[in-house]
């Protein structure tokens, strides 16, 4: 079961595998909630999961084959076909997210003549992209990606740390820059104007958000008052940033950047820690959601005593995710605008569900136990 934990990471390192494990839009969203379960199956024999889904009904996540344990990144198209878009020199590999082109991205976790990870991205035909580190030998990890396919992360560099990049639609791998002093660093988010947002450790020790702006470079964001970590998840079309500061607790965050000038920020007084962040700048919390107008609505618990973990909202605020219970267990649910609690339809009297992903017409992605097993599904 998800959970909220209030840590203070002292490095990029930590910081991003956080962000990892609490977690890249057209007609309006289905206000009634899914009704119907879908079966997307799997490579022959196997287990599948999915992870995402973009606004033409493209899902990407992984899936493994009757012979072998190998994870392979999956994609299944609109009518719920499936691509297997294949493990990488025999290793794993996993697919992030997809955008509305349908380019999906993601990594493998052990590549050839590389120290560990290598970033990956797959044209809408399914060609294999590998995309390069700064060094030779690096490793690199994709964070997010924009509709023009540039793609965003960390990549090893030849001064022996992590540098935040950009991979242009191209391929090419451009080291983004540090401020001075600053060491380690990666990009979390990107826009379609170019905008990246991210954080990296500072000459003080603690991780700061940055913002970068092609035309200006590399930017620290204006901390908040007795702020000691910082970071920017995500950048809207008109660069609203949202992400975390850390006070006396961790809060979400959200600053404003227009025309080469940032807003102080704007922090929620409630202890928050951020999960995920809709395209317009919406973002959700264990029990919150904040909206762009500021207001700020509980999603109740469907259990009581329990608790609210949301994994994903879309613009019209339907949030996704589970409810705990106090036994540890938990249920997938999707709360409405109101932030009430619902149960998804079930594909079996005892259905194992796990939902990752909504899109702007309502549809959710995730996995589900089906009779031939625990296979990739999604909710309509």
């Amino acid at each position: 079961m998800p959970g909220c934990t209030r840590f203070r990471p002292r490095s990029v390192t930590t910081a991003v595998v956080l962000l990892l494990m609490s977690s890249v839009s057209a007609p309006a969203a289905n206000a009634a909630g899914p009704r119907t379960v879908v079966d997307l199956g799997a490579l022959p024999g196997g287990l599948s999961s999915a992870t995402a889904l973009n606004d033409n009904g493209v899902v990407v996540g992984t899936s493994t084959t009757g012979t072998s344990t190998v994870q392979h990144a999956v994609r299944w198209n609109r009518s719920s076909r499936i691509t297997d878009l294949g493990s990488v020199d025999g290793s794993d590999t996993y697919a992030l997210g997809v955008n509305q082109r349908g380019t999906t991205f993601g990594f493998a976790d052990n590549c050839a003549l590389t120290s560990g990870s290598c970033s990956l991205r797959w044209s809408p035909d399914g060609t294999l992209h590998r995309l390069p580190a700064l060094a030779p030998g690096a490793a690199s990890h994709p964070q997010a990606i924009n509709d023009h396919d540039v793609v965003v992360g960390s990549a090893g560099a030849p001064d022996g740390h992590g540098h935040p990049v950009r991979w242009t639609a191209g391929g090419q791998v451009v080291d983004l820059g540090l401020p001075p002093g600053a060491v380690d660093g990666t990009a979390l988010g990107i826009n379609n104007r170019g905008l990246i947002v991210g954080l990296a450790d500072l000459a003080d020790g603690w991780a700061h958000a940055l913002l970068w702006d092609h035309d200006r470079g590399v930017i620290e964001l204006p901390p908040a008052p007795g702020q000691v970590v910082s970071w920017a998840l995500g950048v809207t079309e008109d660069g609203l940033i949202v992400g975390d500061v850390n006070t006396t607790g961790y809060h979400m965050a959200r600053w404003q950047y227009r025309d080469g000038v940032i807003r102080p920020p704007e922090v929620l007084e409630a202890d928050s820690y951020l999960y995920y962040t809709s395209r317009s700048g919406i973002a959700v919390a264990p029990g919150l959601r904040w909206d762009r107008s500021g207001r700020v609505t509980e999603l109740k618990p469907l259990h009581q005593g329990g608790g609210s973990y949301p994994n994903a909202v879309n613009d019209a605020g339907i949030v996704v995710g589970s409810s705990g219970r106090p036994d540890g267990t938990a249920t997938s649910v999707w709360w409405d605008r109101a932030g009430a609690p619902h149960e998804f339809p079930s594909p079996s009297p005892s259905p194992v569900i796990g939902v990752r992903a909504i899109n702007e017409a309502g549809t959710v992605a995730g996995s589900a136990e089906f009779p031939a097993g625990r296979h990739a599904a999604v909710w309509r």
